[in-house]
């Protein structure tokens, strides 16, 4: 089994368990292939968020996916903005500064003396 394999799979068996819990505490049950196709969907939909992300990604010429890009992705749902963004505030609030000062943020300009 390959990687890509094993994450699909993965996604699968937690796609189910979460539906099996969710119908559970509803009082509800759930058809086995109605969470196969609910897995299959959050598969898909994951996949399309990955690549998004490393669009935005390469975009901004950075090697690295940054919760801007995050913010980006979820831009046009509200409830999820929203959430996105309490989350970002939360880890902001909670990084060392030094590690906020040394490598978060954008490059900046050099001074220039303009006196002349």
């Amino acid at each position: 089994m390959n990687t890509e394999q094993k994450i699909k799979q993965a996604v699968t068996n937690t796609s189910k368990k979460i539906c099996g819990e969710v119908c559970t505490g509803l009082g509800m049950t759930i058809d086995s292939n109605a969470s196969d196709l609910i897995a299959e969907m959050v598969y898909k939909k994951l996949c399309l968020y990955a690549e998004d992300l490393e669009a935005f990604q390469k975009h901004a010429r950075r090697s690295q996916v940054t919760v801007d890009d995050v913010k980006l992705l979820v831009r046009r749902n509200d409830s999820l903005a929203d959430f996105v963004q309490r989350k970002a505030q939360i880890i902001a609030e909670n990084k060392p500064a030094e590690v906020a000062a040394a490598g978060g943020g954008k490059r900046k300009r050099k001074a220039t003396n303009s006196a002349g």
